[in-house]
């Protein structure tokens, strides 16, 4: 026992004095994180709204009401996935896939491109980048990203490839883009991001840009949340947004879209220079040319199901790279197990 107590001085833990202060300060933060969720329970409806205004005067919303128009357009989606297939000492070894799908007259038809593999090594990963983009975007000043975000730099470039090529093949056309018209971003610099709005003009297409996802709040809640109470189909537009966020660029008008009946809405992004009776003319055509299910279009969906890797196709790279390169597939030991046991809870690492 006094063996013990040599080796884990518990009882002489109160000689190191930790700071009262410190866990005063953490108690307060704790409950005031709290104070909006409960303050949010007794108040009614989303926010406090004056003339569709939300708390900053700023921002207010314009509900507009749509219609379905039967009017033959073509409807073109775009979207790529990626995963990493493996990991060797020397770097990682991702897979890259895009799907385009073409709506005309509710036939739809689709074209894959890839599985591409890479083996990126901190050795490679400068000249791949640079390869890649000086071929394709040597108007865009890109950079190579750390191995931890390689694998969606990739395939951010591989997206814009894919979106600039169908604007400039198409013309009169709907083209859907899974994620949002900014720029800035190291996935999105200012450069591609207006080239392809640039080309889109030029041929007459009009690109309108879906995310599932958004990171815009308003008074604590999600942008989406703004549509719960429209009457589907509508979109509520966004008015009073700056157009430079720090760093990042809005190159579109930003609407919370509420297609169909159902819970779910989506933020739309549509080209700013675009004038608004045509932005919403765009979006009456699209719910008259193509299915919208949960409030999503059927021919961006199809894309992303035709993008996306499953099961059989990992363990089909994997088997390739193994026969080709001559590897060997190893599981990697889960280091939290080994060193914790049952208690090493959290991604392996």
């Amino acid at each position: 026992m006094l063996l013990i107590k040599q080796q884990y001085p518990i009882e002489g833990l109160p000689k190191y004095n930790f700071s009262h202060a410190m866990v005063e300060d953490f108690t307060e933060l704790c409950f005031s994180s709290f104070e909006k969720l409960f303050w949010q329970r007794v108040k009614s409806g989303f926010g406090e709204q004056k003339n569709g205004c939300l708390n900053d005067e700023a921002m207010c919303f314009e509900e507009i009401s749509l219609q379905p128009l039967y009017e033959n357009a073509s409807v073109i989606a775009v979207d790529v996935s990626s995963m990493r297939v493996g990991e060797t000492k020397e770097g990682i070894l991702i897979a890259i896939r895009g799907a385009v799908v073409w709506n005309f007259q509710r036939k739809y038809k689709y074209m894959r491109l890839g599985p591409f593999l890479f083996h990126v090594t901190e050795e490679n990963k400068n000249q791949l980048f640079n390869l890649l983009c000086k071929q394709h975007f040597p108007f865009a000043k890109v950079t190579a990203p750390d191995l931890l975000h390689v694998q969606t730099r990739i395939a951010a470039i591989l997206e814009q490839w894919l979106q600039i090529n169908l604007c400039v093949a198409s013309s009169d056309s709907l083209i859907l883009f899974d994620g949002s018209l900014v720029g800035g971003t190291p996935e999105a610099p200012e450069g591609i991001v207006s080239e392809i709005l640039r080309a889109a003009k030029n041929k007459g297409n009009t690109i309108l840009a879906f995310s599932k996802l958004s990171r815009l709040h308003f008074d604590g809640r999600c942008l989406t949340d703004v549509a719960r109470k429209g009457t589907p189909p509508c979109l509520i537009k966004i008015n009073g947004l700056e157009p430079c966020m720090g760093s990042f660029r809005l190159f579109g008008d930003i609407y919370v879209a509420k297609l169909s009946e159902g819970a779910l809405s989506f933020r739309l992004d549509i080209d700013k220079e675009l004038p608004q009776p045509l932005a919403e003319n765009a979006v009456q055509r699209l719910l008259g040319n193509d299915v919208v299910y949960q409030g999503y279009p059927e021919t961006l969906r199809l894309a992303h199901i035709y993008s996306i890797f499953t099961a059989s196709e990992v363990i089909g790279m994997q088997r390739y790279l193994t026969q080709q390169c001559g590897l060997k597939i190893l599981v990697k030991p889960n280091l939290r197990r080994v060193l914790f046991g049952p208690f090493g809870k959290g991604p392996e690492g």
